[in-house]
């Protein structure tokens, strides 16, 4: 298993626990583990649990900050990392992101359908 597999697992346990804070933390403690090939990788995906944490809390300007640096990040790498299907939380990031710049985006959201981290078995 990749070194960035695993701290992509880990992380996926908090993150798709709509644990969000801790799925960041998870991953910056662990950022010095990732592959150096994708530590841009981590840094946005760090970003962009951040995001959905303030998201989570009803902080809009600063969750759409976030969705979109972390996005922006991790848009150069490959639909799929390490296993993890990473189009799928980009086009799930893209989708929110839009729906908070619009207004139609509510914490409850979160709980009803949150964004996971997916991985192909």
């Amino acid at each position: 298993m990749s070194a960035t597999r695993s701290v992509l697992l880990d992380t996926a346990r908090e993150f798709n626990s709509r644990r969000f804070f801790e799925a960041h933390e998870a991953l910056e403690e662990r950022l010095d583990d990732v592959d150096e090939s994708d530590w841009e990788l981590g840094i946005g995906l760090i970003q962009i649990a951040v995001g959905y944490h303030k998201a989570s809390q009803g902080l809009w300007s600063g969750a759409l900050l976030m969705l979109e640096k972390g996005l922006e990040k991790v848009t150069r790498f490959p639909p799929e990392v390490a296993t993890l299907q990473l189009e799928e939380l980009r086009a799930r990031v893209r989708q929110d992101a839009e729906r908070i710049r619009c207004g139609d985006f509510t914490s409850v959201d979160l709980e009803r359908d949150p964004p996971r981290f997916r991985f192909r078995a």
